[in-house]
């Protein structure tokens, strides 16, 4: 779908950039036979390396992950001569990959793109230059880097100094002599901090100006033999995958362990050896919930600051170097000797926080309480991230709209997968904001970017496609997810660069997706074979096709969030839990898809009896004077898997709701206890409750039993029980999407038997640990929707979930209920899958739910008199 090529001016694709990403893009292009266009302002290729050559300058992921990896050609042809390379070695990668692939005679150099906009009528882009000149282009990408804008602060008097004066994202390229000279570096990210102890060798003086200190850890540097980079990538496909399926793009990931399971001994001992060992991810990577939980987060942040204590010998200038944010919620840093350099006698740190830079003086810096003489002043204030290199060019899409009018308000700041944006057609934004970019291996989110747009292309030619343009509805649901995973860890606790807080005035909202490389490849793997939904299109103007658009029919009918929760799972590969043994299917952990636990007044943990031993109970008691009523839990598992926990952050919620007392049981699970164990268990508890509510503040008569999936089956086969068993006797049941019939005979199993988190596979699991034989399956405190008589049993509410292989057994047993002349509420939650009830953290659905039940137990209870 080429357009016709005029004297050169008009091209298929204008790529922004010859970086790693500006480079990869035209070779992509190029080799499918599309005419492309790369313009990039700088002398030659390189992009960030190109610009970035401060002393100290190096790459913070290891070298032999920091490659290309499209090529295993180029791969084997490159050597790496240290664990973390330096600029001018990663400047001559990049240009032995120009060469190799002789891309230079498609870019023009010295050349500034200035202004973009898209002609509705054409359906193409108009691209002009700084040197007056305009091309003319169908499709535009964005190869700009995340961190190309650089930024220097307004700071009163900036233009009277009279010495030197440098940025680390714009060195000179030439060598910077600092011998014997006084230097000034403000800022302590991670080039100040590679470039500090490089300069401070040379200087006569070195004055540090830092705001916030840093976490920082060794790097451990050290050659690279050939043999070294051979293993590696000995099973190269293997590595590749592990890269393209991890969380940052390294071919490993964090222990799949909380900080807070292990002894401060251990803990110190495995932070010990990941000190030694050095790396960006070694430290963190010890546990899964230091970006999580701030206790976590606490006992790796106190480790560095106690390293910080061990290697500074003045104790003031050691306190100064306390950093006391989150750990890893700013960029991580490794570094080579900066903590060591604050003991050599040339270097001084000045706490710009608790004295302010007043003004830059003819010649040094002013703060509120001195004045420091300079020859040099180097400003290490890093950048204006990710949409700032973006909005130096003056980009408008559809009626004039231009790209920073549009994202004037940081939080409203909307992409669909960082890659389009709604309002401008045919542009691709490479690493762009909302994408995992600056969190990962650049590497691999370039190659994935680069490949998926290029397969993007590929498909709108095939099929007669133009002006590809992401929906506003698809856009505001990736940005919505998008905060909320930011959300749901430390990240954005802290004011960082990834959240815009360096950059004076602009918007805060955090700028990058958190879910990992690896989710975020499968979210565009998916969306890309469902026809590339969330997107629309046009029929190019000589189609013969007699339809007029085509639209993506953006995530069918199942909940963005909900279909965004089964993408996550997805991504972790976890195999089907039928595979699994009982006791490692009761290792998984979906903790982090409930959300903060609320506080609740008071929480109290104890066993009670039931036959043939105790179990544990959790009480949750709200805030007021009881007697409370109370609502008796039981979590879902399939009876083989779940805890107190699994269930303790809804449990919470309706406490505090519903005004109620809530005794979540943990009755015993099979295989080791078969039916009809579970049930006697649910029994026993509700009877407890009830025969010792004066001591847990419960009103006896105002119990209600409720659980989810399985746990509903035992909240109405306790309901069935105490009928028949004499008592006692329940003012409401709640059944959240209830198992009640041992069979998968419904539309429901045969519309949802896969790829809806719960599975016919694993319901066939479940119900096989849970039974004798299958008789069992035929008694009603098994399937409580085969008892013959359902009248006498306290109203109930049945919620239900549209993509659950369980929901029409749960409305049918709402059905027989009615029959019997039990007043029911139905609801059923059309977009949600089976377990949403308890991931509050990540669906608003569940909230509501959440609420809906507390409202329908506070109505339940009020209309029972009170004693």
């Amino acid at each position: 779908m080429a357009l016709n090529q005029q004297s050169g001016r008009v091209f298929d694709a204008v790529v922004v950039g010859a970086g790693f990403s500006g480079l990869y893009m035209l070779h992509r292009l190029r080799e499918a036979g599309y005419s492309v266009r790369v313009y990039e302002a700088a002398d030659d290729v390189g992009g960030t390396w190109y610009w970035n050559r401060y002393p100290g300058a190096r790459c913070d992921i290891e070298s032999i992950y920091y490659n290309y990896t499209f090529s295993k050609e180029i791969l084997n042809e490159w050597t790496w001569s240290s664990r973390y390379a330096e600029q001018p070695e990663i400047l001559s990668y990049i240009n032995f990959v120009a060469d190799k692939l002789d891309l230079r005679r498609d870019i023009q150099f010295k050349t500034r793109i200035t202004a973009a906009r898209y002609n509705e009528e054409n359906r193409n882009w108009e691209i002009r230059m700084d040197d007056g000149t305009s091309v003319v282009t169908e499709y535009f990408i964005t190869a700009l880097g995340c961190l190309s804008s650089s930024n220097i602060p307004k700071i009163k008097g900036l233009d009277s100094f009279k010495g030197e004066m440098y940025h680390t994202g714009r060195w000179p390229h030439k060598k910077v002599d600092f011998s014997s000279k006084r230097v000034g570096v403000i800022g302590t990210g991670s080039s100040g901090i590679q470039a500090i102890p490089v300069i401070a060798k040379e200087a006569g003086h070195l004055t540090v100006f830092q705001r916030t200190p840093q976490y920082s850890c060794p790097a451990q540097n050290h050659p690279l033999e050939e043999e070294d980079i051979r293993k590696t990538w000995e099973n190269y496909d293997e590595t590749k995958q592990l890269m393209r399926y991890s969380q940052h793009g390294v071919p490993y990931g964090p222990r799949m362990r909380s900080a807070l399971e292990d002894s401060p001994e251990e803990r110190e001992r495995l932070y010990e050896k990941a000190w030694q060992e050095g790396g960006l991810f070694t430290l963190t990577y010890n546990y899964n919930d230091i970006a999580m939980l701030p206790e976590s987060n606490e006992t790796a942040a106190s480790f560095i600051r106690s390293k910080i204590k061990q290697i500074v010998h003045d104790p003031e200038v050691a306190q100064k170097l306390m950093p006391t944010y989150y750990y890893a919620t700013k960029r991580p840093i490794i570094d080579t000797n900066y903590f060591e350099t604050y003991n050599r006698e040339n270097v001084s740190l000045v706490d710009i926080k608790a004295a302010p830079i007043m003004e830059i003086t003819p010649d040094g810096i002013k703060t509120t309480d001195n004045e420091y003489e300079l020859d040099v002043l180097v400003f290490a204030t890093g950048f204006d991230a990710m949409t700032g290199p973006l909005f130096k060019i003056d980009i408008r899409g559809k009626n004039d709209v231009s790209l920073k009018d549009k994202w004037a308000d940081g939080s409203e700041l909307k992409t669909y997968l960082g890659l389009a944006t709604s309002g401008f057609p045919n542009m691709f934004m490479l690493t762009g904001p909302q994408s995992p970019s600056v969190l990962s291996n650049m590497m691999v989110s370039i190659e994935q970017h680069v490949d998926w747009v290029a397969d993007c292309i590929d498909y709108l030619r095939e099929h007669h496609l133009e002006a590809f343009e992401a929906t506003e509805k698809a856009e505001a649901f990736w940005s919505q997810q998008c905060h909320a995973i930011a959300d749901m860890s430390l990240l954005t606790k802290t004011d960082s660069w990834y959240m815009g807080a360096n950059i004076d005035g602009k918007p805060r909202g955090f700028l990058a997706f958190a879910g990992g490389v690896g989710l975020y490849r499968i979210i565009c793997d998916d969306i890309a074979a469902r026809g590339y939904e969330g997107f629309t299109s046009v029929l190019a103007h000589d189609s013969t096709d007699d339809s007029k658009v085509k639209e993506g029919f953006f995530m069918s009918n199942i909940d963005p969030q909900a279909w965004f929760i089964l993408k996550q799972l997805e991504s972790a590969g976890a195999p089907p839990m039928e595979l699994l043994t009982p006791e490692l299917a009761r290792m998984g952990d979906f903790s982090l898809l409930a959300g903060a636990p609320e506080e609740v007044a008071k929480v109290e943990n104890r066993t009670i009896p039931v036959p043939e031993g105790e179990i544990p109970v959790r009480i949750y008691t709200p805030a007021g004077e009881g007697p409370f009523p109370a609502l008796v839990y039981y979590h879902g598992g399939g009876w083989v898997i779940g805890n107190l926990d699994t269930v303790d952050v809804p449990c919470r919620m309706l406490a505090n709701r519903a005004g109620c007392v809530v005794v979540s049981v943990d009755y015993r699970l099979a295989p080791e206890h078969k039916f009809p164990t579970a049930a006697e268990d649910s029994y026993a508890a509700a009877k407890w409750v009830a025969e010792n509510a004066a001591s847990i503040q419960v009103d006896p008569e105002r119990i209600a039993v409720g659980g989810d999936s399985a746990g509903g089956n035992l909240a109405a086969v306790v309901a069935l029980m105490a009928r028949e068993q004499g008592g006692p006797s329940f003012a409401y049941q709640m059944l959240i999407y209830p198992v009640t019939n041992h069979a998968y005979d419904t539309d429901s199993y045969r519309d949802n038997a896969e790829g809806y988190f719960l599975t016919k596979n694993t319901m066939v699991w479940f119900w096989n640990h849970y039974l004798r034989n299958e008789e069992d399956g035929q008694n009603p405190y098994a399937s409580p929707l085969l008892a013959e008589d359902l009248s006498g049993l306290p109203p109930a509410l049945v919620i239900t979930a549209g993509f659950d292989p369980l929901r029409d057994e749960g409305e049918a047993y709402a059905e027989r209920l009615k029959a019997a002349g039990v007043p029911v509420e139905v609801t059923r939650y059309d977009g949600m899958i089976h377990g949403f009830f308890w991931m509050p953290g990540v669906l608003a659905e569940a909230h509501n739910a959440i609420n809906q039940a507390a409202n329908a137990l506070k109505q339940a209870f009020s209309a029972v008199k009170t004693i």
